[in-house]
């Protein structure tokens, strides 16, 4: 049963009289009260105030906007390169004899780039990274074209000393996740080449015949329909395979920019077997592009918009380039189609690791993608593939799609299906193996997968995600193909800088507002209060740890207030105060008049003007804000709040169990965060919201955000806390309430139904955060990012336990990380 199907129409509770034989009266000399506060606050106010950050000068804000200026000139293409240059493609293109008939090469300058760019120890290739096979490759690419202009003797020398040196080395790379693409077919090939031209190379190393036998094995497993009857990895390695290759019917699976699978060797190698025009113009167009070299890629344009973004993204400095980012997506979005996309926008074959990682990014943005694309990706057993024979490769398509998947809308099965597939395989892949290339263990997908499986997306904290993301980050980060490559404008030292900056000035800026809220209350009236929890950096970091961005500093302030009595209120009426105490209260509320707290005892008086305080100071900073009056509808919410409150102590003083779809009903209202999430809405600066749009965020009885941000916090809270409250005395509580109702049952059932209906609230919640935005009724999308980013930080709080009443626990970490202890620069 859906929680839909469960309770389909929240009602406010009124306060009633329980046949209870409990006595109440608050002038019983026997009273005995309970403490909320077992656990008393980590955050010395000393402690907070003595914080200081040098990242409040503002010389840091001022390289702050000269590094957003340099990387949007990058990201417009106002120098630098996309793709770093491929020795190994190069040499091949540099191959390619001149079209007029005559003894010269068709791309002289690639000669000399290749003459010019030999590395010290004789080898080619990446320079800053060393991959034995992507240095082997290469330079037996380079050896063989310099050999056949008869150019570069030294250089051919040198590289001929190279490979001779580490050739019997590579059987130490001999993990398929630590050997270039397809190097098992290419690289014997060269061999057989070199030897047929007398090179002298020792072809009598067994591991020299393993490779040789390797490759005749895969080549035999090959079919000649697989090759040239529909587009197939293959294509990206022709050259490797020239002695199978039909090139005549190769031609129908020719790419429409006249490339095979966009790479420049393999599409070098069919020109010049076959002279066809559409290759040498695709070959024409790669060399107007970078001039003497070539890639081992082109173009790249879907696969470097979407790292740019998912960089930007998780680093969190998107805010600063809104407009390159919706120019990005917006290209990757028109060249999006259901069968999935690939590295570049003419890739005739998709790419689960980069159909998933655009799905990702574009659902995240609000465009209309259909989760129907990943079912192009399942075997004739259903089960999710990759078309790539490297393990690496298919372990990161599978930990691309996983976190696809938790960004489901209702009734999307296949990403369903996609979770639970791709949740399994990660496990199993973390158990079999180390899942990292040997050759580069910093690049660890272990460590990611780790990570993710114990991260959702729906329970993470944006701020510490922020933080992990810049100190994983590496702006030499390397990808492999072909050959080792690296793609500048996503990762490069501008955009850490500038991560890295942001982060530690926003945190600085935290702080100074995290002071102001300690200060207010010590100096408040709270403390005065003979009960409840002093979690005034708790209720700051609940906010600020999503809704941070330096206008909203108002939201947080008041938002911080309102959490604070939100704290204050919930232990009174759960542990302090008697029932006729709390009916004297709630009845003073809901007629909203100071007179009736003559007959409250002094602490509920002191209590009382609090809210009161703080009440008309949101709503008074709430109506200059949205212009227009709020105070009945903030009245109407608190009293409904209060209400919620004064049931659950009336169950509690009679020993009542409510049935679960009472205790539902009423737990979304009490559990405070409507009142609360909303009181930050409104708040916030420049984001207005007309009466129509509140009502689509705010709702009471109907699952809009506000509802479902309630539910999910409501149930989130009883899985992981109902055996503390239990032991407190509270007795009802979700999973107690389904116990009762199904006798027999056990706990572990009980929190099992619980997520089951947990989890369809969370895509509804997903659904409502991330749809396209109604013509008819406009909401700010900030409003609802704050509504989201509050339930992601809350089911963290809940995630281990009750990590806000209990605050040494992880939640403690995640303070520090994001509101203590900046990052090193």
């Amino acid at each position: 049963m859906s929680l839909e199907e469960f309770y389909p129409m929240a009602t406010v509770s009124v306060p009633s009289t329980l046949p209870c034989a409990l006595s109440t009266s608050s002038s019983s000399s026997s009273l005995v009260r309970r403490t909320a506060n077992p656990h008393p606050n980590v955050w010395d106010y000393h402690f907070v105030q003595s914080l200081q950050s040098p990242y409040t000068d503002p010389c840091y804000g001022e390289r702050v906007e000269t590094l957003v200026a340099e990387i949007k000139a990058m990201l417009h293409g106002e120098g630098g390169l996309m793709i770093t240059p491929s020795a190994y493609d190069t040499a091949w293109v540099a191959r390619v004899s001149s079209i007029d008939g005559s003894a010269r090469p068709q791309f002289p300058q690639t000669v000399q780039w290749i003459l010019k760019n030999q590395l010290k120890d004789g080898s080619w290739g990446t320079e800053s990274h060393f991959l034995l096979s992507d240095r082997l490759l290469a330079t037996l690419s380079c050896v063989l074209a310099l050999l056949k202009w008869k150019v570069g003797d030294l250089q051919v020398q040198q590289g001929i000393e190279f490979i001779k040196s580490n050739l019997e080395a590579i059987k130490d790379e001999n993990d398929q996740d630590s050997l270039v693409t397809d190097f098992n077919i290419i690289f014997p090939s060269l061999l057989r080449e070199a030897q047929y031209l007398d090179i002298e190379l020792p072809y009598n190393l067994p591991y020299v015949s393993l490779l040789h036998t390797k490759r005749q094995e895969r080549l035999a497993n090959m079919s000649r329909e697989e090759i040239h009857g529909v587009p197939s990895p293959l294509l990206y390695s022709l050259e490797g395979i020239e002695d199978m290759v039909d090139w005549e019917r190769i031609m129908d699976v020719r790419s429409q920019d006249g490339s095979f699978l966009s790479s420049p060797a393999s599409t070098a190698c069919v020109f010049m077997h076959t002279g066809d025009i559409k290759c040498l113009e695709f070959l024409n167009n790669v060399l107007a592009n970078f001039g003497t070299f070539v890639p081992c890629l082109y173009p790249v344009d879907l696969l470097e918009r979407l790292l740019i973004v998912d960089n930007l993204v998780q680093l969190g400095i998107d805010r600063h380039f809104e407009k390159e980012i919706k120019e990005a997506l917006d290209y990757v979005h028109r060249h999006w189609n259901e069968r999935g996309i690939g590295w570049g926008r003419l890739n005739p074959i998709a790419d689960l690791e980069i159909t998933a990682l655009g799905f990702r990014l574009l659902r995240l943005h609000r465009y209309n993608v259909s989760p129907a694309v990943f079912e192009n990706f399942k075997d004739s057993n259903g089960h999710f593939v990759c078309s790539a024979a490297q393990f690496n490769k298919d372990v990161a398509s599978m930990l691309s799609l996983y976190r696809a998947s938790q960004l489901a809308f209702p009734g999307e099965n296949i990403l369903d299906e996609a979770k639970s597939f791709t949740s399994k395989y990660l496990k199993e892949a973390l158990e079999k193996r180390e899942t990292y290339s040997a050759w580069n263990n910093k690049q660890s997908l272990s460590e990611e997968i780790k990570y993710a499986l114990e991260n959702s997306w729906h329970a993470s904290v944006p701020r510490v995600e922020a933080k992990r993301y810049c100190q994983v980050y590496r702006s030499d980060y390397t990808y492999l193909a072909k050959s080792v490559y690296k793609l500048p404008k996503v990762n490069n030292e501008k955009i850490l800088e500038l991560a890295k900056l942001d982060f530690n000035i926003i945190q600085a800026i935290h702080q100074k507002e995290m002071k102001n809220v300690t200060t207010w209350f010590k100096n408040s009236e709270f403390p005065l209060l003979p009960f409840g929890r002093e979690r005034p950096v708790e209720c700051f970091f609940i906010v600020a740890a999503g809704t941070y961005e330096p206008q909203y500093a108002k939201c947080r302030f008041l938002f911080s207030k309102v959490a604070c009595l939100n704290t204050v209120l919930d232990d009174m009426y759960d542990t302090y105060g008697t029932l006729d105490e709390l009916k004297l209260f709630t009845e003073a509320v809901r007629r909203w008049d100071l007179s009736l707290t003559e007959n409250l005892p002094d602490y509920m008086k002191l209590c009382y003007k609090i809210f009161y305080d703080i009440v008309h100071e949101v709503v008074l900073e709430a109506e200059k804000e949205q212009g227009r009056e709020l105070l009945t509808f903030f009245r109407k919410g608190w009293e409904e709040y209060l209400m919620g409150y004064y049931e659950e102590a009336e169950w509690l003083a009679c020993e009542y169990m409510p049935s679960l779809e009472e205790y539902i009903r009423n737990g979304i209202i009490s559990i405070g965060q409507r009142i609360l999430v909303v009181s930050g809405v409104l708040l916030m600066e420049g984001q207005i919201l007309s009466q129509e749009a509140l009502e689509q965020l705010d709702y009471p009885g109907r699952r809009v955000l506000t509802e479902l941000n309630s539910i999910i916090t409501r149930l989130a809270d009883d899985i992981h806390t109902y055996k503390a409250e239990k032991a407190r005395g509270e007795l009802a509580s979700s999973i107690e309430c389904y116990m009762k109702e199904h006798p027999g049952s056990t706990e572990e059932v009980a929190v099992n139904y619980m997520y089951s209906l947990l989890e369809p609230a969370v895509k509804e919640l997903t659904w409502e955060f991330l749809k396209p935005e109604d013509s008819t009724v406009h909401i700010p999308f900030q409003c609802k990012k704050m509504l989201m980013e509050e339930t992601r930080v809350t089911m963290v709080i809940f995630k281990e336990g009750d990590g806000f009443g209990i605050s040494k626990t992880k939640i403690k970490d995640y303070i520090k990380d994001c509101l203590i202890e900046p990052l090193p620069l």
